[in-house]
């Protein structure tokens, strides 16, 4: 039996490069002034990978793309984020469990012919809060053959509009983290994607490389560490697409 097309989405130049240097039948479909979308093969499977772009309305948007248009069976997304807790160390690699938007928030929302009472994160109507990992892909990824000294776990990551320095994040505990469950890692695209995967069934996972902590310059280790980051978690993508049923 064929294998069903996995989409690949990443976040950052690099880990787009390493995707080039590895997929083999390479064809570029390019969508608009923005997107561009390369099918091929990656370990015997049939994959399409292109940049998600900044923010959940981009990311969201290329993974329609690729539901859509090039009949993926399931979406995984790869990029960095930042470290939410102590004793986190950059670089190490965190599988979204669950996703959720930080900056939904509806808790004023108190329609007389609803008594719910709805809390960070959770979409009105809808009820959806918390965006949980294909279980046989999260599976898949904890198996993942990793170099060493590469420290993987899962954990909740959140999403938002904002680049959140240390500072920031050391002010966001009370306010966000805390009734979101504290999570273990923020960025700016998981949501968009994990909420599309939802509303048309598709299976999705989330691989973020920490690129900064709750201490420190966000700035100067991101920027120190991009190249690092697509070489971590590159892995676990090749991986899926060679065991995925």
């Amino acid at each position: 039996m064929a294998k069903t097309c996995l989409g690949i989405l990443a976040a950052m130049p690099q880990e787009i490069e390493k995707l080039k240097a590895n997929v083999t039948e390479q064809q570029e479909h390019k969508r608009g002034s923005i997107f561009t979308f390369t099918t091929g093969m990656l370990e015997g499977r049939p994959v399409v990978f292109g940049a998600a772009n900044v923010g959940t309305v981009f990311a969201g948007s290329a993974a329609t793309t690729m539901i859509n248009e090039f009949k993926v069976s399931a979406i995984v997304f790869t990029g960095v984020a930042g470290g939410l807790k102590e004793g986190q160390k950059v670089g190490d690699l965190v599988i979204g469990k669950e996703v959720v938007n930080y900056e939904m928030d509806a808790r004023s929302f108190k329609p007389p012919w609803d008594p719910h009472e709805y809390q960070l994160g959770e979409i009105p109507f809808l009820k959806w809060r918390f965006y949980e990992a294909d279980p046989k892909m999260l599976e898949a990824a904890l198996q993942a053959p990793l170099a060493e000294g590469v420290t993987l776990k899962q954990g909740r990551i959140a999403t938002g509009s904002i680049f959140i320095d240390a500072p920031a994040k050391q002010a966001m505990v009370k306010t966000i983290w805390e009734p979101l469950g504290s999570p273990d890692a923020c960025e700016m695209e998981n949501a968009g994607v994990a909420q599309i995967c939802k509303a048309f069934d598709v299976p999705y996972l989330s691989v973020r490389a920490l690129s900064d902590l709750v201490t420190g310059d966000a700035n100067e280790d991101f920027n120190a560490f991009c190249q690092q980051a697509a070489d971590q978690a590159f892995p676990i993508v090749k991986h899926l697409a060679a065991t995925l049923p």
